[in-house]
């Protein structure tokens, strides 16, 4: 529950902008599997979403962060993460029959927690240094470290390395100054950010073929294949170019003011990240998914699917567990208050 004060202080905007990228990351999730049924033709739709959606979340967690009980915040995520990778092996084993689980290696979206863990742990170790450097140095070895197979899903380093730019930039910029300044430019770039956005959805359709080669870059996840012909570092700044831009032109165009419903769920988004991947299973376990994705129709159904699923994730019901291990971990004294 929020009490007077959180009311009080509470901006509106970001939660908003959260909660469509967290729509992004579930609408993303099911057209990724979606394209795994022999509809690729909606992969452009995938390389719209996967170019912004991540990068944004990471930029926002940056720009709220805040070094005051770092360890904890460290610990909370780090036992999400693994709370997380654990509910999801049990949950392949139960609709599935079948599952892998890894201690240190994460393929799936269990990455994001553990991210989190070491760019919490990063920004206390390197708070003492020119934060315009780190941002270039940073920015410089994620341009480079596709190159390298030694960079990979272990411990989630090739994901962190890769997104850490957007963490850093995010805890460089005031959120009050920032929307600030969004707010004195909106009536001016409103309608090309619109078109900024329309365009790139377009030549990700348009132009499929040539967008191929830059798939596994956006996941962060993957080193340059043989397609980049030994010009990773270029298709990955171009890839950054493309982010930055579509992410500025999402925070032009989400208004201001308060949207019913979905900036009050916008709260939520870490529990629609938990809990979305359970739902997904059980929609492609229990549903003639082969059949229904042949038509387009049912691509549009399985896409109101995912944003109904985030609705309902967004309700306050699936705080748990997250809430009670943040609880636990953040406030243990007034854990074992409620408990006596």
């Amino acid at each position: 529950m929020e009490n007077l004060a959180e009311r009080k202080e509470r901006i509106w905007y970001w939660d908003t902008v959260k909660f469509f990228m967290i729509l992004c990351v579930v609408l993303g999730h099911f057209v990724e599997s979606m394209a795994s049924f022999d509809r690729t033709d909606i992969v452009p739709l995938k390389i719209f979403i996967y170019s912004f959606h991540m990068p944004m979340f990471i930029f926002i967690f940056g720009i709220f962060y805040k070094e005051k009980n770092f360890r904890k915040k460290a610990l909370f995520f780090l036992s999400a993460g693994y709370l997380f990778k654990f509910f999801i092996f049990f949950v392949c084993r139960l609709i599935n029959g079948d599952a892998m689980f890894t201690l240190f290696y994460d393929a799936g979206a269990t990455w994001f927690f553990f991210s989190l863990v070491w760019y919490i742990l990063l920004a206390k170790a390197l708070k003492r240094f020119d934060k315009r450097l780190v941002l270039v140095i940073s920015f410089t070895i994620s341009l480079f470290s596709g190159y390298f197979k030694e960079i990979n899903e272990f411990l989630s380093i090739s994901r962190t390395i890769v997104f850490f730019p957007y963490f850093w930039l995010g805890t460089m910029i005031d959120k009050g100054s920032l929307l600030a300044g969004i707010r004195k430019i909106r009536k001016y770039l409103l309608i090309p950010s619109i078109v900024l956005l329309a365009g790139w959805l377009l030549i990700c359709f348009l132009g499929y073929d040539d967008l191929k080669v830059i798939i596994p870059l956006l996941s962060g996840c993957h080193p340059f294949t043989e397609k980049t012909e030994g010009m990773g570092c270029l298709y990955r700044l171009l890839t950054t170019a493309i982010t930055v831009l579509t992410g500025a032109a999402i925070l032009i165009v989400v208004p201001e003011k308060k949207i019913p419903v979905i900036s009050y769920m916008g709260r939520n988004t870490i529990n629609v990240y938990f809990w979305h991947y359970t739902f997904l299973y059980m929609v492609f376990r229990f549903l003639n998914v082969q059949k229904i994705v042949a038509n387009d129709w049912g691509v549009i159904l399985f896409l109101v699917i995912a944003a109904a699923i985030t609705f309902l994730l967004s309700l306050d019901i699936f705080n748990f567990p997250l809430k009670y291990l943040n609880r636990l971990i953040m406030n243990p004294s007034k854990v074992n208050d409620r408990s006596s």
